[in-house]
């Protein structure tokens, strides 16, 4: 309701009041075998609150968060980083973003954000300021998922909106992950993928649906060039103006010349049955 709210009054040009986060919004953890449901107000006196600013690619400037370690949280309910392949966000539009549990391990404290804080340290109007996502308006609560490490918004999705989250010990790319003899960069190349494209993206119709498909019949390889989909990458703006995707100008060039060689690595592996 908050967000239908939200969206009104932008759309009308209506300036918003004040509106505290609902303490009874909440938070599911579950897997196979368990879950766990917490509301905002259960997690604020079960957990330490924390806060960090980083610099945040959705706004392009500085952003502060407060909100609840999501390796807490993990702990809490006794699932160890470990142990754990992959962590699906799932978030209220229906968007499912997948954090590859090799590089949760190397960047494990990500915040579950219930709220920005000004300059002040004081919760501000709305508990977020509304983002831009393409070419419409979003508000990123109840939860927004961020990292102290601004170069992490390369390698993970920053998920907003989100409720819920699925814990697995198992693979559920399995389809399309690269074969054991496959070369370090591909197997490389494909955990970044995983985390920070397939939300979006499929290959072999495997993956979301919100970006176009990237294997069959055709591999973005064999119409594209190298040297295009790095840019594009980078900078989609500066092809299409107020692209869905958002930049990740902060990839290295390791980072993104990994995921291409997947992608190469893909075009060998087609299954157009699925067609």
């Amino acid at each position: 309701m908050k967000r239908i709210l939200l969206s009104c009054l932008l759309t009308a040009g209506i300036s918003m009041s004040a509106m505290a986060y609902d303490e009874s919004q909440e938070f599911r953890i579950q897997s196979e075998q368990y879950e766990s449901v917490m509301t905002l107000s259960d997690m604020m006196d079960t957990f330490k609150v924390q806060s960090f600013t980083v610099y945040d690619v959705s706004y392009h400037e500085d952003k502060t968060y407060e909100g609840i370690s999501l390796k807490a949280m993990l702990e809490h309910s006794n699932y160890s980083l470990d142990d754990i392949a992959e962590v699906t966000v799932v978030c209220a539009d229906g968007y499912k973003a997948v954090l590859d549990g090799d590089i949760l391990r190397k960047y494990p404290d990500a915040l579950i954000s219930y709220r920005q804080l000004d300059q002040n340290g004081k919760g501000i109007a709305g508990d977020f300021e509304p983002m831009r996502e393409g070419k419409k308006i979003a508000d990123p609560s109840p939860f927004y998922m961020v990292w102290p490490q601004k170069e992490t918004f390369g390698i993970f999705p920053w998920p907003h909106q989100v409720v819920a989250l699925e814990i697995s010990a198992k693979d559920s790319y399995q389809v399309i992950k690269p074969e054991q003899s496959a070369s370090a960069s591909v197997h490389e190349g494909y955990k970044l993928f995983k985390g920070a494209c397939l939300a979006c993206h499929s290959v072999n119709l495997v993956g979301g649906v919100i970006g176009p498909e990237l294997n069959i019949p055709q591999n973005i390889t064999e119409y594209r060039t190298k040297e295009y989909m790095k840019q594009f990458i980078r900078n989609p703006d500066s092809f299409r103006a107020r692209s869905r995707m958002t930049g990740l100008p902060d990839l290295s060039d390791e980072d993104i010349d990994n995921a291409i060689d997947y992608l190469v690595y893909m075009k060998e592996h087609k299954n157009t049955n699925k067609l």
